[in-house]
């Protein structure tokens, strides 16, 4: 019974130390989850891009945002690493903002990516353009690159009120939107004709759609124009200026400067005696008083340098390249030419003259076949018939070929050229000596002018007492598209044989139409001519004027027998 009691006090005991061992022992601490992030805040510009974060972790770790257009990688990891964070591009102009969140064992930490918006911009690449007074190739105009996000308009602001005008603009930019993109804006500007300074514009790119309240976005850039080379009337001058204008109007075939300029093709010069501006003395030299230009491309009318040529009596232009298309304005230049007495612009494509024209008092002979008027320049004639002029040829312009038949392009008839019926007042001339008018559109009857040859008896009482153009000396209608009867005043002109008149007046143009659908050609020719031509009398070749372009058989005729004089 002792031994069973001391067996159990022992047993006691040893349980009571266990218990009292095991309540000495501590329970583990828990362990610290590691999360932490480099900074919690990144801004990015506009345009978006790529950054990097530092991450440092312990533990397994994932990542989420709450916008599209922000997206991180790797999205999840084990440990520290290194994310890359890529942001898109913004389309607004203000700001945008977007949560990046890392979460790990139950812990979070959160980076905001701020984004700016675009500013409202217009930029030209440049803040100023000069340009020559005028270029080589006609391309006048000058191409200024702008990046904008907004919608602009364009002014133009002149430096000097007094010449305005010489600039026109047209935008080739994207539609307006936030993210700035670049286009161009086409300058276009006229010659520059004065050589005393320099002209200035400044092009200003104002915004359009600004917002209420808000001042509109604006940029400038200078346009600035170079003077004109000097030039004043002169040998050296003339010299300058020939060379000028065939540089500018791209002359096919150009001159060798190293030889004097007597030398030159189609270049005449003579002894003229006038006063030197530039040295303030009266001089005697040589000065071109006769140039021909063949064979060049341009779109604009005679250059201003021309007027520098103050003693030239002869101006010749043939065949500009795709004439038929062009719509030209011959322009006042030429205008100031006071001795000019010839004025040749054939296959120009000229389709009107200034009105300053009138005052050309010394111009004697206005050739202008093959060009693309729509109408008989009258007024222009009528003013210079009162003084010296006497040749008019205006035949050939056509723009384009509708061939025989004028009822079938009756919608078209304003494009066709010289078109309609002939103008009374052309044939109430008083000095003018030569007429021509073939191979144009002109239509309907020819002006009977009020005279009636049955008032009288005779063939020579007819023609004696015709008093519609009797210095008349040739006159071409054919090739167009005239019907009815010829007019008394043509039938008896004392000078029709010398028209050669059933080439050049009676012929028109065969088996055609004309815009009301009628046959086209004369309903009374006469079988013949009974008038003679003096004009072809020997005795008076002297005095005939002009080998003329008209009639092939009157030019043999008169070289044949005589020297040409005017």
């Amino acid at each position: 019974m002792t031994m069973k009691r001391h067996n159990y006090i022992s047993t006691v005991a040893v349980a009571i130390f266990l218990l009292m061992m095991a309540s000495c022992v501590k329970e583990p601490a828990a362990r610290s989850v590691q999360l932490n992030l480099e900074t919690d805040q990144i801004e990015v510009k506009a345009d978006g891009g790529v950054y990097l974060l530092d991450v440092e972790a312990d533990q397994e770790w994932v990542v989420s945002c709450d916008r599209e257009w922000c997206t991180v990688s790797p999205m999840n990891g084990n440990g520290p690493s290194v994310c890359e964070i890529s942001v898109d591009s913004s389309y607004l102009y203000s700001e945008r903002e977007a949560h990046i969140t890392f979460r790990s064992e139950g812990r979070s930490r959160q980076v905001t990516v701020n984004q700016f918006g675009y500013e409202m911009v217009i930029v030209p690449e440049v803040s100023e353009v000069e340009v020559p007074d005028f270029t080589d190739y006609g391309q006048m105009f000058a191409n200024v690159g702008v990046r904008a996000n907004v919608g602009f308009d364009i002014l133009v602001e002149y430096q000097d009120l007094s010449r305005t005008g010489w600039i026109s603009v047209k935008k080739q930019m994207p539609a307006s939107q936030s993210i700035p993109r670049s286009g161009s804006v086409r300058v276009d500007y006229k010659m520059y004709t004065e050589s005393d300074a320099d002209r200035v514009a400044r092009i200003v790119f104002r915004q359009n759609d600004a917002p209420e309240g808000v001042a509109p976005v604006e940029s400038s850039v200078v346009f600035r124009q170079k003077h004109a080379q000097e030039i004043y009337p002169s040998r050296q001058g003339d010299s300058l200026t020939l060379l000028t204008l065939s540089r500018m109007m791209h002359i096919s075939e150009s001159w060798d400067v190293s030889q004097p300029m007597i030398h030159w093709k189609n270049v005449v010069l003579k002894d003229r005696t006038y006063f030197n501006e530039k040295l303030g003395e009266v001089v005697t030299e040589p000065r071109v008083v006769k140039v021909s230009f063949a064979m060049f491309d341009t779109n604009e009318g005679i250059p201003y340098h021309v007027r520098y040529l103050d003693q030239l009596e002869e101006l010749y232009f043939t065949a500009n390249s795709n004439a038929h298309i062009k719509r030209i304005d011959l322009g006042e230049s030429v205008c100031m030419l006071s001795k000019l007495k010839v004025l040749s612009l054939v296959g120009y494509g000229i389709s009107s003259l200034p009105s300053q024209m009138k005052q050309m008092v010394a111009l004697e002979e206005l050739e202008l076949s093959g060009n693309n008027f729509s109408q008989i320049p009258m007024d222009v004639i009528s003013a210079l018939d009162k003084h010296n002029l006497w040749y008019v040829n205006l035949s050939n312009n056509r723009r384009r070929d509708v061939f025989s038949n004028l009822y079938s392009n009756r919608a078209v008839s304003d494009t066709l050229g010289l078109h309609g019926p002939l103008p009374e007042e052309l044939f109430r001339l008083q000095n003018v000596r030569y007429i021509g008018l073939s191979y144009n559109y002109l239509e309907g009857y020819v002006p009977d002018m009020g005279y009636d040859a049955g008032a009288y008896a005779t063939l020579q009482e007819k023609i004696d007492n015709n008093p519609v153009m009797p210095q008349l000396e040739q006159l071409s209608l054919n090739l167009n598209y005239f019907t009815g009867n010829l007019p008394d005043w043509i039938l008896y002109h004392p000078n029709l044989r010398c028209w050669d008149p059933y080439t050049l007046v009676f012929n028109q143009y065969e088996y055609a139409k004309d815009s009301n659908g009628r046959r086209v050609g004369f309903e009374n020719e006469p079988s013949s001519v009974q008038q003679v031509c003096h004009l072809w009398d020997e005795d008076n070749v002297a005095t005939y004027s002009r080998a003329n372009t008209f009639d092939p058989s009157v030019m043999y005729e008169t070289l044949r027998n005589g020297t040409i004089k005017r």
